[in-house]
């Protein structure tokens, strides 16, 4: 079984069209794709939700979130009857194991026996799916990769699905969605998806994500820092975070005036390495070729530059191009805008258009 295919309801016939829905902290992003040889998005939205709809990724209320999704796919043409939704943060729980070899079937009633020693919600409270993924340990056991998320987020999505009158082709997770916008030849690596709230760092080891943490900074952190240091609101902030390559300039008016931001993305860099070095003094074989950047936060100008000082790997930005088309009827300035932050709607789409494992 691919990694990839975890929580994942099979289909036989590949949709022409499927919609990838990422519902997070403070806003829902949706793209659809049609599906191909070289996928294109043929429409995407992203819209900040109310507080009332949603609370640390649980929806509070169905039929609202209902509604302002209904909105959302008669204002941008959707009109795709297969869906994938994803899940993540602290709804998504992921955790590498190591397994005496068994056939699949008995590993992955074994792992969901065993699966409350590992998994952080309460008992019977959640969903459990498991895989196989890479070489035999030198103590002879399978490294297995252990999925969770809660019951009650993944039945919420399932009944906002069916009220749309979508077929759920499945529930996937964010990080694994990330990762198919990914180029195939990564392999050892570590993620960092750099969103609104907060960022999640995943280091992947042969393919698969083996570790995940959450680091404070993100992009609300970021804006509020420049605007602290500018004395501007968090609209004008937003625009020189993207626009202004602070993170390049060697003026020290700059490194004084914006001193907040700089700590904080420093903060961001240091709290990378210190993951990884503490994941290798556990895992000595692991390796690491490159820093992937995605996520909204990513767009930041000179990000990637500024975090290559002290990285032992090399830092690049996911480039979602590489992984889909986009028709040339969408507004080319709200894509620019928002590309990063698509991600995770994309690669839950593509989820959908892939061929049966």
């Amino acid at each position: 079984m691919n990694v990839q295919a975890i929580v994942k309801r099979m289909f036989h016939t590949k949709p022409s069209k499927i919609v990838g829905v990422d519902i997070g902290t403070g806003s829902i992003k949706m793209v659809q794709i049609e599906t191909g040889s070289k996928p294109v998005v043929s429409c995407f939205a992203v819209a900040e939700l109310p507080l009332e709809l949603i609370n640390n990724g649980f929806v509070r209320n169905s039929d609202a979130m209902i509604s302002f999704i209904k909105g959302l796919v008669a204002k941008y043409d959707f009109n795709a009857r297969h869906a994938v939704f994803t899940v993540g943060g602290r709804n998504a729980f992921v955790r590498e194991i190591d397994m005496p070899e068994m056939p699949d079937e008995e590993m992955k009633q074994s792992v969901a026996w065993d699966s409350s020693q590992y998994v952080p919600y309460e008992a019977d409270t959640y969903y459990v799916d498991s895989a196989k993924f890479g070489a035999y340990t030198n103590e002879g056991l399978q490294p297995v990769l252990l999925v969770a998320s809660p019951k009650d987020v993944i039945d919420s999505l399932l009944e906002i699905s069916d009220a749309l009158a979508w077929h759920t082709i499945g529930i996937d997770i964010e990080v694994l969605s990330a990762y198919r916008t990914l180029p195939r030849q990564l392999e050892n690596f570590v993620l960092l998806d750099i969103g609104r709230s907060y960022s999640m760092l995943t280091i992947f080891q042969n393919g698969a994500p083996v570790a995940q943490r959450s680091i404070p900074q993100g992009g609300q952190m970021f804006n509020a820092a420049i605007a602290n240091g500018a004395g501007v609101d968090l609209t004008a902030a937003e625009k020189i975070k993207l626009e202004d390559e602070l993170l390049l300039s060697s003026l020290e008016t700059d490194k004084t005036k914006f001193a907040e931001f700089f700590n904080e993305v420093e903060n961001l860099g240091r709290e990378v390495r210190r993951t990884c070095e503490y994941y290798l003094i556990n895992k000595k074989d692991a390796r690491f070729t490159h820093l992937v950047l995605a996520g909204g936060g990513a767009n930041m100008a000179g990000l990637s530059e500024f975090l290559s000082e002290g990285m032992e790997m090399k830092v690049v930005v996911n480039d979602l191009r590489q992984a889909v088309t986009f028709a040339d009827k969408l507004d080319q300035r709200e894509l620019k805008k928002y590309l990063g932050a698509l991600t995770v709607a994309i690669g839950a789409a593509l989820y959908g258009g892939e061929a049966d494992d």
